[in-house]
């Protein structure tokens, strides 16, 4: 009965030294898919931004184009200047200051 004792198998060094290294080696495969898959979604996610960027000022310069062909510069320079708070030579600006408004 001792001898089945000795019998069994024990794990030598060497083969504790390479599933300790074979671990190693998957754990660092694991992270790194992971870590891929991350940049992945940040990437498409940035991608669709672009897309959609893109998209809009894609519409735009359309809109901007049908503007000249039209020969209506005049309006879209009115637009802009609007935009930048500027006002036409007779007109008047009023501005709400009651508080609350």
């Amino acid at each position: 009965m001792a001898k089945q004792k000795k019998n069994k198998k024990q794990l030598k060094p060497v083969s504790i030294i390479v599933l300790v290294v074979c671990s190693c080696i998957v754990l660092y495969f694991g992270i790194s898919i992971v870590k891929e898959f991350s940049e992945y979604k940040q990437n498409k996610n940035e991608l669709t931004n672009a897309v959609s960027v893109h998209e809009s000022q894609v519409s735009e310069n359309e809109a901007l184009e049908k503007v000249i062909d039209e020969g209506d510069e005049d309006k879209i320079i009115e637009e802009y200047a609007r935009d930048k708070g500027y006002v036409m030579p007779d007109e008047r600006v009023y501005v709400d200051i009651t508080p609350g408004a």
